[in-house]
């Protein structure tokens, strides 16, 4: 039996950056506190020559001190000997780059005011009675033929949160499904697969029509799960339409600057999920896009404005 293990859980990527924190604390407090020793024992030995103790107290005292930097030293390169693509290794790693597995979005200098309607009751959408967004415009009825429905992580949360100008309650699990025009979001900051399972999909198959595209944008938070979403997105691909909707996995955008070291990953997640997926699923691939044409990454792993634009923008063309 394998232990499953999901980054995403809070408790589990505190408990990773904790450990991380202390090793470095001991590797580098240790040998300084021993230093402090080491010249309180040779300033005693300079008061007392005769004192018997002293030698052993600075041979113990040099032990300690390699043991404090060389110990901790170790477990980090045994560490990294792990696979990166190993549950262990990967929860590792990413809990210096993503503060403990909530890579939330990060809301820009000027909040606009709330053009969405928030709905959390599918019942809001019953045929030929589509709902008012509050600014003239018409909600998503069920005869809908263009209804989007975008599953994502804090990428996604960032991009609704930028084209609609909405950044309160932007998260699924603060604000509910966001509806705009024909547009619905699910989408929760520091997610995976686990999260997609429990809580995206559930929540967006209450909106699943005939002639709705369902557009699931995730993995970046955890790439070495690749298999464990085609196992679960091609046995479910067939009830999921079903309904009469229609299917997309969106690639796995890259990142720049500290989360630089992510772009390998996602090129393997993505050459790996674009060959395994059931060819019922559509590919709606924005990654090179982006590396041809440029994006801006604010903090190396969510967009600015016109990047989210652009990968809108492509969905919105291929779906």
């Amino acid at each position: 039996m394998i232990l499953a293990i999901n980054c995403n859980d809070p408790g589990l990527a505190s408990f990773f950056m904790i450990a991380k924190n202390i090793l470095n604390l001991i590797r580098i407090l240790g040998p300084i506190l021993c230093m402090i020793s080491l010249a309180l024992t040779l300033f005693r030995m300079m008061q007392d020559p005769d004192e018997k103790k002293n030698p052993k107290k600075i041979k113990n005292t040099l032990i300690a001190t390699a043991v404090l930097f060389f110990v901790p030293t170790i477990v980090f390169a045994l560490v990294g000997l792990v696979d990166e693509n190993t549950p262990i290794g990967s929860c590792w790693n990413s809990a210096s780059t993503t503060r403990g597995g909530t890579s939330t979005y990060i809301p820009p200098h000027d909040d606009g005011g709330s053009k969405s309607t928030i709905y959390t009751d599918p019942k809001d959408y019953q045929k030929s009675t589509p709902k008012s967004d509050g600014d003239g415009t018409q909600g998503v009825g069920n005869s809908d033929a263009n209804r989007v429905i975008f599953i994502g992580d804090s990428r996604t949360v960032q991009m609704y949160a930028y084209l609609n100008n909405d950044w309160g309650g932007a998260n699924y699990s603060s604000g509910g499904v966001h509806v705009v025009g024909s547009d619905i979001y699910v989408a929760q900051g520091g997610m995976g697969l686990d999260w997609m399972k429990s809580t995206g999909i559930p929540a967006a198959s209450n909106y699943f029509r005939n002639g709705t595209a369902i557009v699931i944008l995730m993995g970046v938070n955890d790439l070495f799960n690749v298999n464990n979403y085609i196992s679960y997105i091609n046995s479910n691909a067939s009830s999921w339409k079903s309904s009469g909707s229609s299917l997309y996995f969106v690639s796995t955008n890259p990142c720049s600057g500290s989360y630089s070291h992510l772009n390998s990953k996602i090129d393997s997640f993505n050459a790996t999920m674009k060959s395994s997926l059931s060819n019922t699923v559509g590919w709606i691939e924005t990654a090179s896009q982006l590396k041809s044409s440029g994006f801006t990454a604010t903090d190396g792993l969510h967009y600015d404005k016109g990047t989210y634009q652009n990968i809108y923008n492509i969905i919105k063309s291929n779906v």
